[in-house]
C-alpha cells in the first residue's frame, strides 16, 4: 500500500484546523466590501515614494500605549459587542506548523513596511470590525494623509479609495474610521470596552500562547456553546496543547468528549476535563497533527 507523503498529511491536518476555527484577515475584514471612502475631510496629500517609511516619533499627536499579550489586552481595548475575536503571537507561531495557518511576521510587510508580531482581531454583529498589531520596529509606510480625532491622527492608508486608516503606537490600531474613533473613545474612558468574556478568560492561563479565539453563538458564528474559548501552545517538549472552554455547552458536544476521552490513549491524546457550574474546560495534550485529528472527531 502506497504511504501519504507527510507533507501532504500536515496539509490535511491544517486544512481541518482552518474550517474548524474562525481565523480573522484584513482581507475578510477591510477589503472584501469595496466601499469607498467618501469623507471630503480626508488629506489628499500623497506620499512621494509608497514605498517609504517613516518612524512613529515623527508622526504627530498622540499614540496607544496599551498592555498586548493576550487576547484579554486586545478585549479591553474593544467597544462593547465583540461576537468573535482572535489573538496570535506570529513570533511563537514561526518555525511551528500553526505558521502555514496563522501566517508570520511578514505577513503584513506589504501594508506597513516592517514586520508584525502579535495581531489581533475583533468582528461584531454588523460584519464591521478592526484589528490591532504590535509593531517592534515602530515603523509604518508613509501615509496618504491623515485628520485628527481627540489628539490622535488617524493616517490614511489607501489613496481614499478604501475606508482603511490606523493609528500608530503600541500596539497599531487598524480599521474603518468609525471604528478607530470607537476604539479610541475606549481607550479615553469614554466608551466601554468588551467585557462579555470576563467569565471564560477567567479560567484561562494566557502564558505561552500561541493562538487565542473567543466567540458569541450568534446566526454568524456557529459555536458548541453560549460561548467559547480556544487556544493553543507549544509545550517544552515539542508536543502541543489545545484548550477549549465552554459556557454552557452543548448536551451532544459533552457526550462526544466523554465518549473520546474514555479511549483517547489509544490515538495517543491526554484529555484533561474539569467542570465548574457552568463552565467546562477541555484541555488535550498531543503532537500537532493527533490533535487536529482529536479536533475532528469532536466537531470542533
Amino acid at each position: 500500500m502506497k504511504r501519504k507523503d507527510p507533507a501532504t498529511k500536515n496539509q490535511k491536518y491544517l486544512a481541518i484546523f482552518l474550517a474548524a476555527t474562525m481565523l480573522l484577515s484584513v482581507g475578510m475584514i477591510f477589503f472584501s466590501n469595496g466601499s469607498e471612502n467618501k469623507n471630503d475631510s480626508v488629506s489628499t496629500a500623497e506620499a512621494e515614494n509608497n514605498s517609504s517609511t517613516i518612524s512613529f516619533s515623527q508622526i504627530q499627536g498622540k499614540q496607544i500605549h496599551h498592555e498586548f499579550n493576550s487576547i484579554a489586552d486586545g478585549l479591553n481595548m474593544s467597544p462593547e459587542g465583540v461576537i468573535s475575536a482572535t489573538y496570535v503571537n506570529l513570533n511563537k507561531a514561526t518555525g511551528t506548523p500553526m505558521e502555514q495557518a496563522v501566517g508570520n511576521v511578514k505577513m503584513m510587510e506589504s501594508l506597513y513596511g516592517a514586520d508584525v508580531t502579535k495581531r489581533y482581531g475583533a468582528i461584531y454583529a454588523d460584519g464591521n470590525g478592526f484589528e490591532l498589531h504590535h509593531i517592534p520596529e515602530q515603523k509604518t509606510l508613509v501615509p496618504w494623509g491623515a485628520v485628527p480625532y481627540h489628539g490622535y491622527y488617524l493616517l490614511a492608508r489607501t489613496n481614499n479609495t478604501q475606508d482603511i486608516w490606523n493609528v500608530v503606537g503600541s500596539p497599531v490600531i487598524l480599521g474603518s474610521r468609525q471604528t478607530i474613533e470607537k476604539t479610541i473613545d475606549v481607550l479615553e474612558g469614554n466608551a466601554t470596552a468588551t467585557t462579555e468574556y470576563n467569565n471564560l478568560l477567567s479560567h484561562v492561563d494566557p502564558e505561552d500562547v500561541i493562538f487565542q479565539q473567543v466567540a458569541t453563538k450568534t446566526n454568524a458564528t456557529d459555536i458548541p456553546a453560549e460561548q467559547f474559548y480556544r487556544d493553543f501552545k507549544k509545550l517544552d517538549n515539542g508536543s502541543y496543547t489545545d484548550t477549549s472552554i465552554f459556557l454552557n455547552v452543548e448536551p451532544e458536544v459533552a457526550r462526544n468528549i466523554t465518549a473520546l476521552q474514555a479511549n483517547s490513549s489509544e490515538r495517543g491524546v491526554t484529555y484533561n476535563v474539569t467542570t465548574t457550574g457552568n463552565i467546562t474546560k477541555m484541555v488535550i495534550t498531543s503532537n500537532f497533527a493527533s490533535l487536529l485529528n482529536e479536533t475532528q472527531l469532536l466537531s470542533l
